[in-house]
């Protein structure tokens, strides 16, 4: 809805916006987003997310023709075995039967930073939709500087998700440490601003991700909704360094450790 409100979708193939959607897993947004009059971009870095959208994309003949079990190996949190066994038939739409322009939706495999960071990608996307990614990075600075660095002036960042930041605990599983940088919602939009994108819109919903409604264990995110337009006014560089030299000025410093009296 945020993406049709402010980025106007348009039949006409020479006139159509381009929207970016990083992470796109099995390219449901994509599709939705493409179905809309957008020519959109799926970017994704796991295989086994690609090879799953491609065999949705290029080699399904109709809706429901795949049904798979979810939640079969899971044997716990379950109210009846019958939820365990539950099935699920997939696709639930086909994307050939959607109204998806031609040369209106793209794959790109691939790393977000290698990928996004070649000079053709300056100020070449209208709109970049996110959706549970922002935390998949190693150094979300360098995401939010690619995002600003991508989109024409005036363009949109819209962000839906939670910062479960994926490498965080990265050291209690591989040998080799990786590098992850974990900021605060607020401390992201502050750094946001100063690569230039202004926020427009900020709400907080409750979502789920992956669940299997009828389990006893619910694990429900409180995700941010976020709006952001690309503003390289001087006017709002000099709001966000005022509003960051604030925050800084202000900002409460830890307090200092109490000593310890020897007792003799």
């Amino acid at each position: 809805r945020e993406l049709e409100r402010l980025v106007p979708a348009s039949h006409d193939s020479d006139t159509a916006p381009y929207v970016l959607v990083p992470g796109a897993g099995l390219a449901r947004l994509c599709v939705e987003v493409a179905a809309r009059g957008y020519c959109c971009q799926g970017n994704e870095f796991s295989y086994y997310m690609l090879l799953c959208s491609s065999f949705i994309l290029n080699s399904m003949e109709k809706a429901e023709q795949f049904e798979i079990y979810p939640w079969v190996l899971n044997s716990c949190n379950h109210l009846t075995d019958a939820h365990q066994l539950a099935g699920m038939k997939v696709p639930d739409i086909l994307p050939s039967d959607l109204p998806i322009r031609f040369n209106g939706l793209s794959m790109c495999a691939g790393d977000f930073v290698e990928v996004y960071s070649a000079p053709e990608q300056k100020e070449a996307w209208d709109a970049v939709v996110t959706c549970f990614f922002i935390d998949t990075a190693h150094n979300v600075l360098q995401y939010l500087e690619i995002i600003s660095n991508i989109l024409t002036e005036g363009g949109y960042w819209i962000n839906m998700g939670p910062l479960l930041y994926h490498w965080s605990d990265a050291h209690t599983y591989l040998a080799d440490e990786e590098m992850s940088i974990e900021l605060s919602l607020d401390d992201l939009e502050r750094i946001a601003a100063h690569y230039g994108l202004r926020m427009i819109k900020k709400e907080m919903h409750k979502c789920i991700y992956t669940q299997d409604t009828n389990s006893m264990l619910q694990s429900v995110y409180n995700a941010a909704l976020l709006v952001m337009v690309k503003d390289s006014s001087k006017a709002f560089k000099e709001e966000a360094k005022r509003k960051n030299d604030h925050y800084n000025t202000h900002e409460k410093a830890p307090p200092s450790p109490k000593k310890c009296r020897n007792v003799d």
